[in-house]
């Protein structure tokens, strides 16, 4: 039961922050906010989502923090169970719920590099421009790339 409250305690903190994180000002001489790269994947290895928080992407926020949590919660339950029949005998049984905790700890760890990396690169790619006017549309008369011409066209019916 005590686990369970400092739990609850934990993840109460870390969505604090993550709320806290969205309501960045921006800086002393007004400034457009831009999150820190560095800051970010930082911010995605101490607590599960707060690096996407961090760069206001909420949905991702949640997905992340929701699948590592469950991988934790999973790592640990497969130890407890690994545990009690290692205590009670029963190898075989022991012997899967440790293969399965082994591979929910690979799991986990792929889940935090890439979420670490997304923080990171999300960051770095925060004001970046999508729009319509960016993209390239070839003119009625070609392509024209490094001195060669190419012409799209449709061929005939």
């Amino acid at each position: 039961m005590h686990r369970c409250r400092l739990t609850a305690a934990i993840l109460s903190a870390g969505l604090i922050c993550s709320v806290a994180s969205f309501a960045a000002p921006p800086d002393s001489v007004g400034r457009a906010w831009f999150p820190s790269p560095t800051g970010a994947a930082l911010r995605s290895l101490a607590l599960p989502g707060w690096g996407q928080f961090y760069n206001r992407s909420a949905l991702k926020g949640v997905i992340v923090s929701g699948a590592e949590e469950w991988l934790l919660y999973g790592i640990h339950r497969e130890h407890q169970l690994f545990k009690r029949q290692s205590e009670l005998g029963v190898t075989e049984l022991a012997e899967q719920h440790r293969n399965q905790r082994n591979r929910l700890t690979w799991y986990f760890t792929a889940t935090l590099i890439l979420a670490v990396m997304d923080a990171y690169v999300d960051a770095h790619l925060y004001g970046f421009d999508i729009s319509e006017e960016l993209s390239r549309k070839p003119a009625p008369g070609g392509i024209n790339l490094a001195g060669v011409r190419i012409k799209l066209g449709v061929i005939g019916r």
